[in-house]
């Protein structure tokens, strides 16, 4: 996969355009962002975060095969972890993750981070609405 003259995607991007992991809306979620970039691509983040944890995480965009990329890898960045750790997940995360992307598509990287961080704010914004404590996510034993 090339993008007129911009260079090559690596095998993970392409891997992750041809095929994106976690696309669609979840059903059940506690956070959601929609976020139209500079480029005119809109990516929409759900997340449902329970005991602190970031358990599933789902977008969308009307992007193309580099907005898919870089979404479906955030989603895999963020399922799974402490919400604090994927608050601060960044564009050069999602690059390093993505073995990279061409210099004019990098901004899917930047765009899909910060709508990842929109949906956990969100998220922030709904618990504390609701008397929620936030509370750091518990250790399994023998960890």
């Amino acid at each position: 996969m090339e993008t007129e003259g911009h260079g090559a995607f690596s095998p993970t991007a392409q891997e992750h355009a041809a095929a994106p992991r976690n696309y669609g809306p979840l059903e059940d979620y506690n956070g959601n962002a929609r976020i139209t970039g500079p480029c005119g691509d809109t990516m929409e983040f759900w997340v449902a975060v329970w005991n602190g944890l970031v358990e599933d995480a789902s977008f969308t965009t009307t992007g193309c095969g580099s907005s898919l990329a870089a979404g479906s890898m955030t989603t895999c960045l963020a399922r799974g972890r402490a919400l604090d750790t994927v608050m601060g997940i960044q564009q050069e995360h999602v690059l390093a993750a993505l073995g990279g992307l061409p210099e004019a598509a990098r901004h899917c990287a930047l765009l899909s981070a910060n709508t990842l961080r929109a949906a956990c704010e969100d998220y922030l914004a709904w618990a504390k609405s609701r008397g929620i404590a936030l509370k750091p996510p518990t250790k399994k034993e023998n960890d």
